[in-house]
């Protein structure tokens, strides 16, 4: 995805950027503000039900089934948040 916005030349260096991304996430990690959790099968078969379901991306597919597994479920997309309510998530809207 940032090599695509870097071929636009929207970003100069996506290698920094990505980088600073992992310092990030590490960093909100060790605070306890993520909790990043592990993709696997059976979260990959929910996975693919949301799409096919739903209509949606993969990627959104994977954030709802995780989000399974999480307190509260965070986005600033408006489909996703009315799918996830669908879903009986707890969604914290913003």
């Amino acid at each position: 995805m940032l090599d695509k916005y870097h071929r636009r030349g929207v970003l100069e260096n996506e290698k920094e950027v990505f980088s600073k991304f992992i310092g990030e996430t590490r960093l909100l990690v060790k605070l306890g503000q993520l909790k990043l959790i592990p993709l696997n099968l059976k979260m990959l078969i929910e996975s693919t039900a949301y799409v096919f379901k739903h209509g949606i991306y993969i990627a959104d597919a994977v954030q709802l089934a995780s989000a399974k597994r999480a307190d509260s479920f965070l986005t600033f997309d408006k489909k996703l948040v009315q799918i996830a309510k669908v879903e009986g998530l707890k969604v914290a809207e913003l």
